[in-house]
């Protein structure tokens, strides 16, 4: 598991999905490296959650999902998005 408490996340990487959508669907984008993005995904996430980042990030890009508690992941988009920034 990836410790989000230590981690630095470009502020490019963030706008690939907005706070209100990763709020929504407990994600958060982690990196971007060579068109796949590091997605930090609730352990037992349901599937649909990868088919709507896919639609949102387009078909050039794939995702590499990485389990994270669901508290951290929350923590954290409220950590590097901002506490008001919806």
């Amino acid at each position: 598991m990836i410790d989000l408490n230590s981690l630095t996340i470009e502020p490019s990487v963030l706008k690939l999905i907005s706070k209100r959508t990763a709020l929504e669907l407990t994600v958060l984008p982690l990196a971007l490296k060579n068109d796949v993005v590091i997605l930090a995904v609730p352990p037992m996430f349901h599937s649909q959650v990868l088919t709507d980042v896919r639609v949102l990030l387009g078909s050039t890009r794939r995702i590499k999902p990485v389990s994270v508690p669901r508290d951290s992941i929350v923590a954290a988009i409220h950590r590097f998005y901002g506490v008001s920034d919806l």
